[in-house]
């Protein structure tokens, strides 16, 4: 096996790499951990590492000047470069000196870990990798092919696997966090319990992600409508051990050189249904519609700049409109929970925390994004994070004020042209959605409820003092189709404008 040393002053982080997955079956073993450079320099001369999982910010010795070190003594060990943060000028020069990747933590998965791993194992001089005796099972094989997309022979599998249909079978526990590894353990042998007792259709199942797995069924087309039984009776059981378990079922296909295709479509593509749709317990994927989203962006430039020049209330509601937007186009639940984590702990580090007081808090607000099982939970579990936030900006009413005087005074200006909130987004260099979101919270209400009531203010003010026509008063205050002048005009103050003349009068 190949020596791992883990180094990173944090002790929940090389816990978490410790956990994240099946080191021996992957073929590694953690030999040694360490939490600053110095230290893990001793360490290397006595263990002589393969490969090297390194924070790039430690005390004592930082992971810049740790890599140098150790490629200065041991040019074949291979190093791999974690950081809280993307902050690129920083392991450049690392990155320069021959490490395998850089990688954030908030970002890292058991799928990033295990390609990363492998990219490393590849570029270690003269090793070659064991393949199991000369021979690897087909459970290895499809695994591979179902991650990486390493070549599969289909041929030599159908020897096997010789009946005429196939169909997929998903089970995941992947939102359940905290404990998961227990938990996700009782699944998976209650479901290889239930397999074994299968005796005409014969299957194969595979682990792929740290909680998920994947059944391939092989059958004859008559026992199609039992196999569906079989499926629904197993997931029934798997719920029983926890009611988190999702399982998703493919299309049924002939042709196994469309495996990957059919993988792709109905069990990727699907398996962040449980998020959305928490009732779901089993689904089927030819009686599903996926719609594709189109996912919303985030500007991390002006996040940044925000943070910088200390506008942190601003900071917080772009991380909430942004959410908002990915919550609406069904963003995948991990790469969301991924992505808000990782925002925030750049925010984090914009406060003059303590590195205590940084990693208390930082696992505080993990824990509780991870542990956010569906849509409703996670929404509940943002909103507190997001006022968690703003009690820790601290940002003076008096700067709040001073901008949001600045649009009124603007609106107050130009109500009468046609004013769009696209024209103030510009002018005041805000992002459309965010400013949207911004004005609300301020104002109480929504830009267009605020121009309307501007307008129909002073629209009073002229039906009361000067005898201009009501026609024309309309487009005095802005409104170009004086029907739609009436009709905003009734809705604010319950009479139309003629009314209000004549009772002014």
């Amino acid at each position: 096996m190949l020596k791992v040393l883990i180094v990173d002053d944090e002790y929940i982080m090389r816990q978490g790499l410790k956990f994240m997955i099946d080191w021996e079956g992957e073929g590694y073993s953690i030999v040694g951990e360490a939490t600053n450079g110095d230290e893990a320099m001793k360490l290397v001369r006595s263990l002589e590492p393969d490969i090297i999982i390194s924070d790039v910010v430690m005390p004592v010795m930082d992971g810049v000047d740790f890599t140098d070190a150790v490629h200065s003594i041991y040019p074949k060990t291979q190093i791999i470069i974690l950081s809280g943060y993307d902050n690129f000028e920083y392991v450049k020069h690392t990155l320069m000196n021959g490490i395998v990747d850089y990688i954030l933590k908030p970002a890292l998965t058991p799928d990033e870990l295990r390609k990363v791993l492998s990219k490393a194992t590849d570029r270690i001089p003269g090793y070659k990798r064991d393949e199991g005796k000369g021979v690897t099972s087909h459970e290895s094989k499809l695994e591979k092919y179902l991650l990486d997309k390493e070549p599969f022979d289909f041929d030599e599998f159908k020897k096997a696997y010789f009946f005429g249909y196939y169909r997929l079978y998903a089970v995941s526990v992947r939102n359940a966090h905290g404990g998961v590894t227990d938990i996700w353990e009782a699944v998976y042998n209650k479901l290889t319990r239930e397999l074994h007792e299968l005796q005409v259709i014969k299957y194969i199942s595979v682990m792929l992600r740290g909680e998920t797995a994947v059944v391939l069924f092989n059958y004859e087309m008559h026992d199609g409508p039992s196999l569906k039984e079989i499926i629904k009776r197993i997931n029934d059981s798997l719920l029983l051990i926890y009611e988190g378990t999702f399982g998703l079922v493919s299309r049924g296909f002939t042709d196994i050189s469309k495996l990957y295709e059919v993988y792709e479509e109905d069990i990727i593509k699907r398996l962040d249904v449980s998020f959305y749709r928490p009732s779901e317990k089993l689904m089927y994927a030819e009686e599903d519609k996926v719609e594709a989203g189109v996912h919303a962006k985030f500007d991390f430039f002006k996040f940044n700049q925000f943070l910088t020049s200390k506008q942190s209330a601003d900071a917080v509601s772009m991380l909430e409109v942004y959410n908002d937007e990915s919550l609406e186009s069904r963003m995948d639940s991990y790469g969301l929970k991924n992505q808000m984590k990782n925002l925030i702990y750049h925010f984090l580090d914009f406060h003059g925390l303590s590195d205590v007081e940084r990693e208390n808090k930082r696992h505080t607000i993990f824990s509780a994004i991870d542990s956010a099982l569906d849509i409703d939970a996670y929404s509940e579990a943002m909103s507190g994070i997001f006022e968690e936030l703003r009690s820790l900006v601290g940002e003076t009413a008096s700067e709040t004020d001073s901008r949001m005087d600045a649009m009124l005074s603007y609106i107050s200006d130009n109500y009468k042209e046609d004013l769009k909130l696209e024209d103030l987004a510009s002018e005041f260099s805000f992002n459309y959605n965010y400013l949207s979101t911004y004005f609300t919270q301020h104002k109480k209400e929504g830009f267009s409820d605020y121009l309307n009531r501007l307008r129909i203010e002073e629209a009073c003010r002229l039906l009361e003092s000067s005898d201009i026509p009501i026609s024309s008063i309309g487009m005095e205050v802005g409104y170009s189709d004086h029907s739609y002048f009436s009709r905003v005009f009734k809705k604010l103050t319950g009479r139309t404008p003629s009314d209000y003349r004549r009772g002014k009068s």
